[in-house]
């Protein structure tokens, strides 16, 4: 019997990938620029002036949470002072005070009382910054029956911008996690809405687009207080020891990082001098 052998099969090979050549441009990064690099921030020159800025800046703090202690104008200015320390980046300075102030608030036998949403937002965000336990159903007294979010806020900025922030901050597991999710999506819509009315010099609308595009949850913090010292700066309700504070750490902690990329500018020049010629090249291409 005779058997036909297989007919053989061409398998052609697929095309290479045609990959783009980086070509990228040498970097300007070197050593010698690294060590050009100079300042006149020192804590040894500024040591002064910085205390006597946190010791102004604390008492403002305290001041602020001792008077009218539990009225919701107090709350609420207790809690922009925290949040402006915070994003400004020098929050670091105030733990102490910072806790103290937020115990004092959260054990006032008027505590919860506030009923404008900016204030209620603004305080569920910083307590859970804090790890201060806050429940979601503080938001119950701005939802109609139906658990939406009543209309009449669909127009107030300053609350939906607070609002959004606050909703970030859900906790996986949450039972009232619908309520932070649906927070979310009307303050988002609201916002959106909104942001094109108002006025293009309008230091509102420059906060609003930044928190659309990145909520300050996802920031990172030391880029943020460069960015917020500018937004800072522009608002009338400024403190400007806090300010000058502000702007004096982000310069003092620049020049810190300064001194450790020269140093790690110098550690790399020399483990480069210390390998053979043949190493020297794979260590610089990475």
């Amino acid at each position: 019997m005779m058997t036909s052998s297989p007919s053989s099969t061409l398998i052609s090979n697929p095309p290479a990938p045609q990959r783009r050549l980086a070509q990228y441009h040498p970097t300007i990064w070197d050593h010698k620029l690294i060590d050009s690099f100079t300042t006149h921030y020192t804590y040894e020159l500024h040591a002064t002036r910085l205390e006597s800025l946190k010791q102004n800046v604390a008492k403002t703090l305290l001041a602020a949470s001792t008077s009218n202690k539990g009225s919701s104008a107090s709350t609420c200015s207790v809690l922009k002072l925290i949040d402006s320390m915070q994003r400004l980046g020098v929050a670091y300075h105030f733990e102490k005070e910072t806790d103290a102030a937020l115990l004092s608030l959260v054990s006032s036998s008027t505590h919860g009382t506030a009923d404008d949403l900016h204030t209620v937002a603004l305080q569920f965000r910083i307590l859970r910054e804090h790890g201060i336990s806050i429940s979601p159903e503080v938001f119950n007294k701005f939802r109609s029956r139906d658990g939406s979010f009543k209309d009449s806020l669909s127009k107030d900025v300053e609350g939906l911008l607070s609002l959004y922030e606050a909703s970030h901050l859900g906790m996986p597991g949450e039972e009232e996690d619908h309520v932070l999710e649906e927070a979310k999506s009307f303050s988002t819509k609201n916002l959106r809405q909104l942001v094109g009315t108002l006025e293009d010099d309008n230091l509102l609308k420059q906060i609003v687009e930044q928190s659309l595009e990145t909520p300050l949850n996802w920031r990172m913090p030391r880029i943020e207080a460069r960015n917020f010292i500018d937004i800072y700066e522009r608002d009338n309700s400024k403190n400007l020891a806090l300010l000058e504070l502000a702007k004096l750490d982000y310069n003092l902690v620049q020049s810190v990082y300064q001194m450790e990329i020269k140093e790690l500018s110098r550690q790399d020049i020399y483990v480069v001098e210390r390998l053979g010629f043949q190493k020297q090249g794979k260590f610089l291409k990475g």
